[in-house]
Parts: C-alpha cells; sequence; structure tokens
C-alpha cells in the first residue's frame, strides 16, 4: 500500500515536473520575442513613386517705382520756399521748390542795361558808317569838280553835298551831345565818348569839304586845290574803314551783351526746381533756409501707379522664365498679379542669379516702394520622386535618407532638387517602390531595427 502510494507521488513529481519544464520553455519563447519588439525603434515609412513635378520658385525682393527722377537745382544757393512734401502727386513742370533769387535779379537788370547801351554803340557805329560814306561821295563830288570845272549839273551836286553833310553834321552833333550827357552821368566809357566826338570832328571836315567843293565848283580851283581835293577823297575812305571797323567792334559787344543777358535769364529760370516727370515724392531732402549746391539731390519723384521688383532667380532654373509669364505676388497677405516684362542678360556678380524684372499694377496705390514681396510660379510636366522633408537628414557631408529593407534601417546617400510643399525632390539615390522612413528617421543609426507603421501622409 505504502509502496503504491510512493509510486504515484512519484508521478505525480514527474508530471509537475514536465508540465513545469513545458511551460518554462514557452514563457522564455515569449519573453525573447518581447525583447526583441521593445530594442526596434517604431518609425513611420512610405512607399516612393513616380509623381508630376509643379516647380515652385519662392523668392522675394524689393519694390521699386516703374519709373524714378533724382531731381536736383542746377544752380546753387538758399532755398526760399518748397511745395511739395513727401507722399504728394505732383505733374511733369511742377514747381518743387524755389532757391533766392535776389542777385539773379539783380544780374539780369545789369545784363539788360548793357544790352541797351550796346545797342545805342551799334546805332552810332552804322550812322558813322553812313557818315563816312557821304564824306566820300563828298570829297568824290569835289575832285571831279576841281578837275574838271563845274558845270551846271556838277554845282547841283556839289550844292546836294553840302546839303547832305550838314545833315549828317547836324544829326551826328546831336548824338554827340548826348552822348556827351551819357558821359556826364558815367553811363557810357570814356572811349565811346571819345568815338562821338571823333564822328563829330569829321562832320565838321565833311561839311567843310563840301562848302569848299561847292565854292571851288563857283570858282573854278588851282592845282594845290585838285591835290587837296583827291587827298580829301583818300581820307573820306579811310574813314570809312575805320566806321567799319567800329560797326564790327560794336556788333561784336551787341552779342557779348545780348549772351550774358540770356545767361542771366538762364541762371534766374534755375532759381525754380521743377519736376521732369508725373509721380509721386518719394524723399524731399531740401528745406528752407538751407544752402543747396548744383547738383545735390533735392527730391526723388517716382510713379507708383505702376511698381516692379527684381526677382534674383538662380541661373539653372532662368530658362524657365519667359517674358509675359504671370507671377504671383504677395505683400503681408495681400495677394496680385505681376507679368513678366524683361530678363536681365547676365549674372549678378556674387549670387550666381539672374534678375527677371516682374511689372506689378497698383492702381490703388496701397503698394509702396521699398516694400518687400514675395514671389512664386508653377510649372508642371515632369516627373520624379518626392519625399518629406523630415525624412532626409542633413547633418553630414551629403544628405541621406533610411530605407526600411527586411526590418532594418539602410543608411541611403540621396541627391536633393527643389523643396516644394515640404517635399524634396529626389534627383538620385531613391527608385520607385523603395520604402523609406518618413518619421522618426533623425533618431535612427544605419542598421537599426525598426518598428515600422504606415504613413498616410503624402
Amino acid at each position: 500500500m505504502k509502496g503504491r502510494w510512493a509510486c504515484l507521488f512519484a508521478a505525480a513529481l514527474l508530471t509537475l515536473s514536465i508540465t513545469a519544464c513545458s511551460s518554462g520553455t514557452d514563457g522564455g519563447k515569449a519573453a525573447a520575442e518581447s525583447d526583441k519588439v521593445s530594442d526596434s525603434v517604431a518609425v513611420k515609412t512610405i512607399k516612393v513613386k513616380n509623381e508630376p513635378l509643379n516647380s515652385v520658385y519662392d523668392l522675394s525682393g524689393t519694390l521699386q517705382s516703374n519709373q524714378s527722377a533724382t531731381v536736383s537745382f542746377q544752380a546753387g544757393g538758399e532755398v526760399k520756399k518748397t511745395q511739395v512734401e513727401v507722399g504728394d502727386t505732383v505733374k511733369a513742370g511742377d514747381v518743387l521748390a524755389e532757391l533766392d533769387t535776389e542777385l539773379a535779379h539783380i544780374q539780369l537788370t545789369q545784363a539788360k542795361s548793357g544790352v541797351a547801351q550796346a545797342e545805342g554803340q551799334l546805332k552810332a557805329a552804322k550812322a558813322g558808317i553812313a557818315n563816312a560814306e557821304a564824306q566820300i561821295q563828298a570829297a568824290k563830288a569835289n575832285l571831279a569838280a576841281v578837275e574838271k570845272g563845274a558845270s551846271q549839273q556838277q554845282l547841283a551836286q556839289a550844292q546836294n553835298g553840302v546839303k547832305q553833310a550838314e545833315e549828317a553834321y547836324n544829326k551826328i552833333k546831336t548824338d554827340a551831345e548826348r552822348y556827351n550827357k551819357l558821359y556826364a552821368e558815367g553811363l557810357i566809357s570814356l572811349d565811346d565818348y571819345e568815338k562821338s566826338q571823333v564822328q563829330l570832328k569829321n562832320a565838321e571836315i565833311t561839311l567843310d569839304n563840301a562848302k569848299q567843293a561847292l565854292s571851288e565848283a563857283t570858282e573854278g580851283a588851282t592845282d594845290e586845290q585838285v591835290q587837296a581835293a583827291k587827298s580829301t577823297v583818300a581820307q573820306a575812305q579811310a574813314g570809312k574803314e575805320s566806321a567799319l571797323a567800329a560797326e564790327a567792334q560794336a556788333q561784336a559787344g551787341y552779342k557779348n551783351a545780348l549772351s550774358a543777358q540770356a545767361q542771366a535769364e538762364l541762371a534766374l529760370s534755375k532759381t525754380k526746381l521743377t519736376a521732369p516727370i508725373s509721380g509721386t515724392v518719394l524723399e524731399k531732402n531740401v528745406s528752407v533756409g538751407q544752402t543747396t549746391g548744383a547738383g545735390t539731390p533735392a527730391f526723388v519723384i517716382g510713379s507708383t501707379q505702376t511698381l516692379k521688383v527684381m526677382l534674383p532667380v538662380p541661373d539653372g532654373q532662368i530658362g524657365d522664365w519667359k517674358a509675359g509669364q504671370k507671377v504671383d505676388l504677395d505683400q503681408s497677405g495681400k495677394t496680385r498679379t505681376g507679368t513678366v516684362t524683361r530678363i536681365h542678360p547676365q549674372t549678378n556678380a556674387g549670387t550666381g542669379t539672374i534678375s527677371v524684372e516682374v511689372s506689378v499694377p497698383n492702381p490703388e496705390k496701397d503698394w509702396f516702394p521699398g516694400q518687400v514681396v514675395k514671389a512664386g510660379r508653377q510649372t508642371a510636366g515632369k516627373q520624379g520622386i518626392l519625399v518629406p522633408a523630415e525624412a532626409v537628414i542633413s547633418s553630414g557631408q551629403e544628405p541621406y535618407v533610411f530605407r526600411a529593407v527586411d526590418g532594418k534601417a539602410v543608411k541611403t546617400p540621396v541627391e536633393l532638387g527643389e523643396i516644394s510643399n515640404n517635399r524634396f525632390h529626389i534627383v538620385a539615390g531613391l527608385k520607385e517602390g523603395d520604402v523609406i522612413v518618413s518619421a522618426g528617421a533623425d533618431g535612427l543609426f544605419d542598421g537599426d531595427a525598426i518598428a515600422a507603421s504606415e504613413d498616410v501622409t503624402p
């Protein structure tokens, strides 16, 4: 009996032992599996594929006036008046500011006086020529009368010569008296006064010669009188040459006086600064009482009805830009559409970009020169692989992603293209169908075990 229970107990112990061993084996396997899962890194993955590429150019630039002009005084002086302020609208020809004109007016008055004086001298010189011609005619008539004796006709000519000489003398005498008065008042030079006296003296000689000719025509002449008559003709001709020289000098003086007057008028006109174009006053650099110099910028005027912006496009992308294309512009949430008007023919030094000029309509004038705008343009047609930006690691010498291969993370270098909507275009390194880590890649190392779940976000 005792032996039978002993056997049963032993059998029970054996059964318990076997059961315990069996339970211990199953528990070890479960623990191992649990440890394996806990060592894997939880990540999200996506399968990459070729899809249409929308190239988005995220650029920015500063708004500028479509047309602008820096305006400066052409002469220096004290600013007496300003007519406009920054922001005012002006038309071409509007007066912007004025300099003090007192000195310019004085100079113009003096120039006009010089012109009047020169006119008087020119008239006197012309009268001198007329007088000299009369002297020549009288001297020739006298010589003819002396040489041939006086006929009735010659006698009449001699009488007419006396008449003309008297008329010329009386006119020159009147002019000489006027010049004498002007000289006494300090209004003409000594040279001009002396010329008038010389002309008067010549007129007296001419009159005396005419009277002598008339006397000789009446009485006849001796040989000495003939020689004297010839000498008188020569003197009269020399007098005309002198009168012509005096006229040339007076003519030159008159031209110089007119030039001085024109310069004075121009100097006066330069005291007013006018707008060369219509537009808005963008800058004002002068104020009343300030002394400014010729050429110093006083105002900047620009047209703001239409603005422009220069976009720095990378030279590798310039082939996608053409004149006439539309560009979306954004300025602090305000948007409008611009048009490409010009593509500059060379790269910008140091940047490798090419300036693309975009015309920006601004009918309400609510955008202003100096503001920064963002610009974007999309072009479609090509296909390629796009991956989320967070899937790309760029901490080393070259960017890379992790491919998911048999439960492990495999570091894979890639070549990046443009970024669009927070996704990189992968130019090289991946092929369609590859599975990559899309979230959690920043904590991985090459060869790490991963526990992947599908990322539904494209």
